[in-house]
C-alpha cells in the first residue's frame, strides 16, 4: 500500500509539472519522417493527441515512425497484437482487462487516452426507434459479444429497464466503430438486416448530427463516471524488448495532448482534425470540444490513466458477469510492473519530457540575456 501511494504521489507530481511546463515553451516541430522501421499501431480511431503527435511532428522529433492500422474489431486487433503484426494498440481498457483476467494473456495498459470521449447510445429513428424503450425485442449492434462497449451498453439499458440476461434485446455483431457507424447510418447491414442502435464514441458520435435519421438518446457518462475508455496497450514481451521505443511513443502522445490543450493552438488542432478525420469544420469543432474541453469524459490529461476510472471499468464488467472469477477492482487497477496497468513507461516519458522542457526554458532564457 505504501508503494502504491508513493507511485501515485510521484505520478501526480509529474502530471502537474507536465501541464505547467507544457504551456511554457512552444515546441518547434518537424513534419519530416524519422528514419527507421515503422511502429505498427492498431486502433479503432485516432485520438486528438495522436493526431497532433503525427501532424505536429512529435513522433518524428522522437526519432520514430508510426504506421496507423485501422482495426476491424477487437478480436482481430488482439490477434494481430499477439501475433506481432501490431506492436502497440489503442483499445478500450475493458478489452485489455478481459484478455488479462479471463485469458491470462501477457497484455498491459501503459497509458490512458480518454475517459469515454463521446461515448453515446445512438439509434436509427427511420427504423422506428425513438427512445431506449423502443429497443425492447430488438437487436443492438456491437463490435464483439465480449467487447468493452457491450458492458457500457448493458449499463445504459439496464438502468432503463431492459436486460440482456432476460432477453429483452439481443446483440448484433457488426464490427468496430467505423463499421457500426456506417451500418447505423444506412439503417441496415450489407445483408439487408435492420440496424436499430449501437454505442459509439468520438469521432463517430459527433457525426451523428449530420445524419437526419440518427438520434443520440443517452450519454454513457450519465451512468458511469469516471470511466477509463481508450488506452494505449501492448504485450509484456514488446514492452520489455522495446522499452525505449515505447517510452518515446508515449512521450509523443503526451506532447500531442499538451499541444491540443493549449488554447492558442485550438484553430490548428481543429484544422488537423478536419484533415485527418475527413469531417466538416463543425464536426471537428465538436470533436475538439468533446475530447479536449470535456473534463468528465474527454481525453485524459497528458495521457495518464485514470485509476478510479479503470477501477470503474473493471467493476462494470464484473457487474454484468464478464469475468470467470471474482476480482478486486481497486487492486487490479493499481499500477505495478508487469501487471494489468504498468505505469513505468508513462513515468519515464513524463520525466524525459519535463527535462526536455526545462532545458528548452533554460536555453530560451539564456538566449534572451
Amino acid at each position: 500500500m505504501k508503494r502504491f501511494r508513493y507511485i501515485s504521489g510521484a505520478s501526480a507530481f509529474l502530471l502537474v509539472t507536465l501541464i505547467v511546463a507544457g504551456f511554457l515553451v512552444v515546441n518547434k516541430t518537424s513534419t519530416t519522417r524519422a528514419a527507421g522501421p515503422c511502429i505498427q499501431y492498431g486502433a479503432f480511431l485516432r485520438t486528438v493527441a495522436f493526431i497532433e503527435a503525427q501532424q505536429q511532428g512529435f513522433f518524428a522529433k522522437q526519432g520514430i515512425n508510426v504506421c496507423y492500422n485501422q482495426v476491424i474489431n477487437s478480436t482481430q486487433q488482439f490477434d494481430s497484437l499477439l501475433s506481432g503484426q501490431y506492436d502497440i494498440v489503442g483499445t478500450t481498457a475493458d478489452n485489455v482487462v478481459n484478455r488479462y483476467v479471463n485469458s491470462q494473456l501477457p497484455v498491459e495498459i501503459v497509458a490512458g487516452s480518454d475517459k469515454g470521449a463521446g461515448l453515446d447510445l445512438i439509434v436509427n429513428t427511420a427504423n422506428g426507434i425513438n427512445s431506449i424503450a423502443d429497443l425492447k425485442g430488438k437487436t443492438v449492434a456491437v463490435d464483439a459479444p465480449n467487447s468493452g462497449y457491450v458492458f457500457a451498453l448493458e449499463k445504459i439499458l439496464a438502468a432503463n429497464g431492459l436486460s440482456l440476461a432476460n432477453n429483452d434485446y439481443s446483440l448484433q455483431i457488426i464490427g468496430g466503430s467505423a463499421q457500426r457507424f456506417q451500418a447505423i447510418s444506412a439503417g441496415k447491414t450489407a445483408a439487408g438486416d435492420p440496424v436499430y442502435a449501437t454505442i459509439l464514441g468520438t469521432p463517430f458520435s459527433e457525426q451523428v448530427a449530420t445524419v437526419p435519421t440518427l438520434s443520440d438518446v443517452a450519454k454513457f457518462s450519465s451512468y458511469v463516471s469516471p470511466y477509463q475508455g481508450t488506452t494505449i496497450a501492448t504485450t509484456r514481451n514488446y514492452a520489455h524488448a522495446n522499452s525505449n521505443t515505447l517510452t518515446k511513443f508515449i512521450e509523443a502522445n503526451i506532447q500531442g495532448r499538451l499541444f491540443a490543450a493549449n488554447p492558442a493552438n485550438k484553430n490548428t488542432v481543429i484544422a488537423d482534425i478536419v484533415s485527418v478525420d475527413k469531417v466538416s469544420m463543425e464536426v471537428a469543432t465538436n470533436i475538439y470540444n468533446d475530447s479536449i474541453l470535456d473534463f468528465k469524459r474527454g481525453e485524459n490529461i497528458a495521457e495518464r490513466v485514470n485509476e478510479a476510472g479503470l477501477a470503474n471499468t473493471i467493476n462494470l464488467r464484473q457487474e454484468f458477469g464478464g469475468f470467470t472469477t471474482t476480482v478486486n477492482s481497486k487492486q487490479l487497477a493499481r499500477p505495478k510492473k508487469d501487471s494489468l496497468y504498468d505505469d513505468q513507461y508513462w513515468n519515464r516519458a513524463a520525466i524525459q519530457l519535463i527535462l526536455g522542457k526545462l532545458i528548452n526554458i533554460n536555453q530560451t532564457e539564456t538566449g534572451s540575456n
